[in-house]
């Protein structure tokens, strides 16, 4: 790189785009040669265009700062002075690129047309499982100082130093990793293709020596797997018996504090090893349940020889439970903990599958940048999890061509087998003392014709109040337009070089060129079939949702529905579409057939195209059947629906089966072959674990059952205000009562400085609010993020509303449970409705029926305790830490005003609650909220 200099640039400017009147007023370059900064410039410029308000916070510039600053003009010739002979880097190159050619040939000069460099793109491809691309995330990744964010001076500068580091880490990859990278790098965005070049041409100029943390087979690096060590048992282990001896293991982590909640609830862990039969245990906010459980589990594991698998709800705690809490046990343990992750089959790459794909010509961008980063992962995962990797979205779709999809141990999987993921993960698993799932995996597993998990093992469920779900999705299937879309692509046509393609190019080299004509009609037929029947079925649908007043919407098939002449002419077309799939499906399994006896003869890459073929039978034989069962014989103990989004249902109309008795497959799979504990901070109903137990099945065996309390003073940290000016949610429309939510969210966010959550049962209240507050324009400096209408997964949420000084979070769904926000950065939460789940929800209206039948009152039996549970979910995000403070605001009057209503008061921690005004509710938050007062 020594030849090259490269000039680091960064802008800020008064608006979004020059076309729309956005001007540079602060433009900053700093000068990389020979791999160091050897110069910087900075200057403000008058931009000659007023700087809105937004901008001057965000950056700090007002007009003030570039009233007296030169013209861009006046400025030009010094810009071209620096940018000549150079490489042009910039973070998000594209912006700062347009903006300074815009400007130049506005000040009459010629745009500049030399290489240029995006480290947005040159972080993805060397920092492939990086959470966040933002410059101010990958500074802080890499340790360096980043000064004041969004002044250009600041942000070139800290681009300049990160450039030097992603180029640092290019150099020491290996030779066959840079050469792949340099044949995929002409379809990249930027020039980065300079850089792999020079780096190629310097490491082909000595003898490379690999290190030994890698590997090169058949032409790619791989990352060198540690063999897992064979565990045996060791009876001579045995957890410490009193309050003391486990103290002092716990005590060796720094800054973990001594809870009685913990130690009673390690004891009835310990005594459920000891005693063999299930247990539940319900283990308050704060308690140390993590630790309480694992530390048991490792000793049982050592001493029995045999790992004790851990559940939770999400890959994502998955990962968070490996990363903290079994980082914080081996600082404890004297001897060391061998953990192992184990996740469904498509979590894990299928290396023959992804080196058949870099054969491939690569046109798309997503698909080659994908490529890259996977290049470059593959030197750093020893686990081959795509859940490492940061994806995008197009990404994602490359992932499902290349993931392990079957169990075929074909020649190019054989060839791989030694580096096998999932193979690989197998091993791990067998040889750990604890093995970490995610419920679907345990559900999907428990049901398999070959389990994983061995019968007789102990299996702990952390978040268990999820697991009923978890089980009813898991075990549910379904059906729509774009799978079989997806599915009918992947077989192409004669000339487009997918599945067809290379089955006649084998076909016509072994066995002479055979007609396919057969195929492509069938194929064809399908999908015009396909399209028609979902045209009426989204006409069907539309029909029996016409009252509904949200765009997202979901409608059961019932008997009912079933009896109208609009269902006849939906079974007319399944019946010609079942047919015409049957056709497909015999069309090509004629054609592949033949090829299949003489797969011996075939070349590993070939053999692959056979076993996708083999797949692609299946999925469709799968999908076909699913058609016959949902239209013509579905299940009674099955509940069925449509659901889809109105504004576009050919792409997202779906129709769901889900178990309404998903309890009775648990007892017979799970808890009939395993040793269970249940464990969660809410299981517990009008302290009973009664609707826990049945929900499981656990009602058949016998189990113990513990409740132990949050350690939390909650009584002196924590108020509840129930509004008295506040209409009763069922004697108003969604409008006025979201305005009456909206007015106090306005009037609260000044008191507490934002840190407040809004918890909605109903996306249209939330989005109603939401307008309202944003239509007042009081709330203009706050951050107002609220989940369906600002992008990004719910974790991805909650991590913006820590960043923000002055945020508010509107959420339903999962924002009820599942995030962590300690501290002051949550100080306020709003509960704007009951949970009770919808009426006509089509898995309650079925489960409601069933209990009728029985006899049963559904909402006592089910829906009652059901909102409990996730009222006491969404309680537990206001206080998470012993010196939490904090206000919950509970809007519907019905914890007052029903026979009901006090169950739910009553299920969570003894707290005064009072009856306030708007007035007196915004008092009490100012004097109750620390930093106030």
């Amino acid at each position: 790189m020594n030849d090259v200099r490269f000039i680091v640039a960064d802008f800020e400017t008064t608006g979004h785009s020059h076309a729309s009147g956005g001007r540079i007023m602060q433009a900053a370059f700093v000068s990389i040669e020979e791999g160091r900064i050897e110069g910087q410039y900075n200057t403000y410029l008058n931009p000659d265009a007023p700087i809105p308000p937004f901008i001057q916070e965000l950056t700090g510039i007002d007009e003030e700062t570039v009233q007296q600053a030169p013209f861009f003009k006046d400025e030009a010739g010094h810009f071209l002075h620096w940018l000549a002979d150079s490489v042009f880097v910039a973070h998000n190159v594209s912006f700062d690129l347009t903006f300074l050619n815009s400007e130049l040939e506005a000040a009459g000069h010629p745009p500049f047309t030399g290489f240029f460099i995006d480290t947005v793109e040159l972080a993805k491809i060397v920092l492939p499982a990086s959470d966040s691309y933002k410059l101010g995330d990958l500074s802080g990744q890499f340790g360096l100082s980043h000064g004041q964010k969004h002044r250009a001076d600041s942000d070139a500068y800290a681009t300049a130093e990160l450039f030097i580091q992603l180029v640092e880490r290019l150099e020491v990859l290996p030779l066959v990793t840079i050469e792949q990278l340099l044949k995929l790098s002409s379809g990249l965005k930027s020039d980065i293709h300079l850089l792999l070049s020079r780096i190629a041409a310097e490491k082909k100029q000595r003898v490379e020596m690999l290190s030994d943390q890698w590997t090169v087979y058949r032409g790619l690096a791989l990352r060198t797997k540690k063999q897992p060590k064979k565990r045996t048992a060791d009876v001579s282990i045995s957890f410490p018996e009193n309050e003391e001896e486990k103290w002092m293991l716990l005590s060796s982590v720094p800054g973990m504090e001594r809870r009685h909640g913990q130690m009673q609830m390690m004891n009835a862990v310990q005594y459920f090893f000891e005693k063999g039969e299930h247990a539940i245990i319900e283990a308050g906010t704060g308690t140390g349940k993590s630790l309480a459980y694992l530390l048991p589990a490792i000793f049982e594991s050592r001493r029995s020889g045999r790992p004790v698998v851990v559940s939770t709800y999400t890959v994502l705690l998955q990962h968070q439970l490996l990363e903290r809490e079994l980082a914080k046990l081996q600082m404890m343990l004297p001897f060391d903990v061998k953990a192992a992750v184990l996740k469904g089959k498509r979590h894990y790459l299928d290396l023959s599958r992804f080196v058949r794909s870099l054969r491939e010509k690569e046109r798309n961008y997503d698909r080659t940048i994908t490529k890259m980063q996977m290049l470059v992962w593959l030197l750093q995962t020893e686990t081959g999890d795509g859940d490492e990797l940061n994806l995008s979205s197009g990404g994602a779709l490359f992932w499902k061509e290349v993931c392990q999809a079957d169990d075929y141990m074909n020649k190019a999987k054989q060839a791989w087998r030694k580096h096998d993921f999932a193979h690989y993960a197998k091993e791990v698993a067998a040889n750990a003392d604890i093995i970490v799932t995610n419920h679907s995996f345990l559900i999907a597993d428990m049901k398999a014709e070959k389990p994983l998990l061995q019968p007789g093992g102990s299996i702990i469920i952390d978040e268990a109040h999820r697991f009923e779900k978890a089980a009813r999705e898991r075990l549910g299937q379904e059906l729509s337009l774009a799978h079989l879309k997806f599915l009918l692509g992947k077989m192409g046509s004669a000339e487009d070089r997918r599945l067809l393609y290379h089955i006649n190019r084998i076909e016509s080299k072994r066995l002479g060129a055979r007609p396919s004509e057969k195929v492509t009609a069938a194929t064809t037929a399908v999908f015009a079939e396909a399209e028609e029947w979902f045209g009426v079925l989204s006409a069907f649908f539309e029909r029996q949702t016409s009252r509904m007043n949200h765009s997202k919407r979901q409608q059961a098939i019932t008997e009912a529905s079933r009896n109208t002449a609009g269902w006849q002419q939906v079974e007319y077309g399944a019946e010609r579409l079942y047919k015409l799939l049957s056709r497909l499906i015999e069309a090509v399994a004629e054609k592949i057939t033949p090829i299949v006896d003489i797969r011996k003869q075939l070349s590993a890459r070939d053999e692959l195209y056979v076993d996708d073929t083999l797949l692609f039978l299946d999925r469709c034989r799968g999908w076909n059947e699913r058609l016959f069962e949902f239209i013509f014989r579905p299940d009674e103990e099955e509940v069925i629906w449509m659901e889809g989004d109105v504004r576009s249902l050919a792409n997202t109309l779906t129709i769901r089966t889900q178990p309404v008795q998903p309890g009775s497959l648990i007892q017979d799979y799970l808890l009939s072959r395993h040793h269970v504990l249940f464990t969660s901070a809410t299981l517990t109903v009008e302290q009973s674990f009664r609707f826990f137990a049945g929900e499981m099945g656990l009602t058949s065996f016998s189990y113990s059952e513990y409740m132990i309390p949050s350690p939390f003073d909650y009584a002196n940290h924590c108020r509840i205000v129930i509004p008295n000016d506040v209409p009763e949610v069922k004697e108003t429309d969604n409008d006025s009562y979201a305005q009456a939510v909206a007015d106090y969210i306005i009037a609260a966010a000044e008191t507490a400085g934002g840190r407040m959550l809004v918890l909605f049962t109903s996306f249209d209240i939330l989005k109603k609010t939401h307008d309202f507050i944003r239509e007042t324009e009081l709330l203009a400096e706050y951050a107002i993020i609220a989940q369906g209408i600002t992008n990004g997964s719910v974790t991805r949420l909650a991590k913006n509303f820590r960043q923000y000084d002055k945020a508010i979070l509107l959420g339903t769904g999962a924002l009820w449970e599942g995030i962590d926000i300690p501290g002051e950065d949550l100080s306020v939460l709003f509960i704007v409705r009951l949970p009770f789940a919808p009426p006509d929800d089509p898995f309650v209206a079925a489960k409601s029926r069933q209990l009728k039948k029985e006899g049963e009152n559904p909402f006592s039996a089910y829906s009652l305790p059901q909102a409990i549970i996730r009222f006491r979910q969404g309680f537990g995000r206001l206080i998470r830490t012993e010196s939490d403070r904090g206000v919950a605001v509970l809007f519907d009057r019905r914890v007052l005003s029903s026979r009901y209503g006090k169950a739910f008061l009553e299920s969570i921690p003894d707290v005064p609650a009072k009856e306030l005004d708007i007035a007196g509710t915004m008092e009490l938050i100012e004097k109750w909220l620390p930093g106030e007062n």
